[in-house]
């Protein structure tokens, strides 16, 4: 899937084994794919701010709530800032119950919030097929 265009996909996540499993739920699901991780929202928040062009931009950004620093709401919040970012999907990916976090992720431009799954299995499936959805999302914008 992808295989003629790599997905560049952003990573803002301070756990290196759930960066490693988002890769693994990508490889599951056969997306060619370039991971850009950042361990914490600040870098993530200047290095992206910096981007200009659209070969640059990342067809999904992925973050966690839950980060020294910066929260992942706050990166959001800074992030709806950013007009050569508007288009981007941003996925939460949090270990968060809390449905005011969830709310609060949506009412700043969060496209899709998921509760890391416990199972492995389940893991892989649901966030390469939440990936994968978003995607498909961002390349049927740009056509």
């Amino acid at each position: 899937m992808f295989a003629d265009n790599r997905a560049r996909i952003v990573i803002v996540e301070d756990n290196s084994p759930d960066v490693l499993l988002v890769s693994e739920s990508l490889n599951a699901q056969s997306i060619d794919h370039e991971l850009i991780h950042f361990r914490d929202a600040s870098e993530a928040m200047d290095k992206l701010a910096d981007l200009g062009t659209t070969a640059d931009t990342p067809d999904v950004i992925i973050v966690d709530l839950n980060m020294p620093r910066m929260s992942g709401l706050e990166f959001l919040g800074k992030l709806k800032e950013q007009r050569t970012l508007s288009g981007v999907p941003i996925a939460v990916l949090t270990s968060s119950l809390s449905p005011e976090e969830r709310d609060e992720a949506e009412r700043l431009g969060a496209d899709r919030f998921l509760r890391k799954p416990i199972d492995l299995y389940e893991y892989l499936d649901e966030v390469g097929t939440m990936i994968s959805d978003l995607i498909r999302l961002r390349r049927s914008q740009q056509i």
